[in-house]
C-alpha cells in the first residue's frame, strides 16, 4: 500500500491565528452511521466477487460514521491461510444512506510467517502457502490465493511443491522451490514459478 506523509503543522498555525479571538462551539457530528456489520458484509461480498475467496473482515465495534473522503482501517483475514491484512475502506460517495467506497488492501500480511524449520523437518503446507502468497503479492497486481499439493513439506534445498493460483485469468500452475536452508538459524527460502 502506498502512503504518502502531509505535513500539517503551518495549516494548523494558520487556523489558529484566523480563529484567535473568535468564539465558537464544537458541533456534534451529524453525518450518518451505519453498523460495522454492514461494511464487513459489503467489504467482504466485493472481495469475493474479484478473487473468489471470501475473506473475513473485521472493522471493529463502533458505529461508523459515513462521510465523503472518510476512511476507516478494518482488519481482513484470509480464511485459507490466515493471514491478516490491514484494509482501509474510503467513502467516495454519500447520498442519504446510500453509500459507495473504495477498498485498499496492504500489500504485506501483518502476520506474515517465519519460514524456520528444524534440520530434516516438515512443516505444514499452510507455510508454504502463505510464503508463495508473499512473494507473489510482490509482483502481481493482487493477493492471490495459493493452494499446494500435500499436507507437509520436508524443508531440503532443491524439494519442490506444485501448487497454483486463481488468476483474473483462470488458474496459474507453479512451483515453489525450496532454494536455501540454514540449519544454524533454522531458515529457509523458496522461489515460486
Amino acid at each position: 500500500m502506498r502512503s504518502r506523509s502531509l505535513t500539517l503543522a503551518p495549516v494548523a498555525a494558520l487556523a489558529i491565528t484566523l480563529l484567535a479571538g473568535c468564539t465558537f462551539s464544537v458541533g456534534v457530528n451529524t453525518a450518518p452511521t451505519v453498523p460495522p456489520e454492514d461494511i464487513e458484509t459489503l467489504a467482504a461480498d466485493k472481495l469475493e466477487e474479484q478473487v473468489g475467496v471470501r475473506p473475513t473482515i473485521d472493522c471493529g465495534e463502533e458505529e461508523i460514521p459515513v462521510e465523503v473522503d472518510t476512511s476507516i482501517t478494518c482488519l481482513l483475514v484470509d480464511p485459507v491461510v490466515g493471514l491478516e491484512f490491514d484494509t482501509v475502506i474510503t467513502f467516495t460517495e454519500v447520498d442519504g444512506t446510500n453509500y459507495a467506497f473504495d477498498i485498499q488492501v496492504a500489500d504485506v500480511p501483518n502476520n506474515a510467517p517465519e519460514p524456520t524449520a528444524e534440520p530434516g523437518a516438515s512443516v505444514p503446507i499452510a507455510d508454504i502457502e502463505a510464503l508463495a502468497i508473499t512473494a507473489l503479492n510482490n509482483v502481481l497486481d493482487y493477493v492471490p490465493e495459493v493452494t499446494c499439493e500435500g499436507t507437509e513439506v520436508a524443508i531440503v534445498v532443491g524439494n519442490t511443491v506444485d501448487c497454483s493460483y486463481e488468476s483474473p485469468d483462470g488458474p496459474v500452475d507453479a512451483v515453489v522451490t525450496i532454494t536455501a536452508f540454514d540449519a544454524t538459524t533454522g531458515t529457509y527460502e523458496i522461489r515460486v514459478d
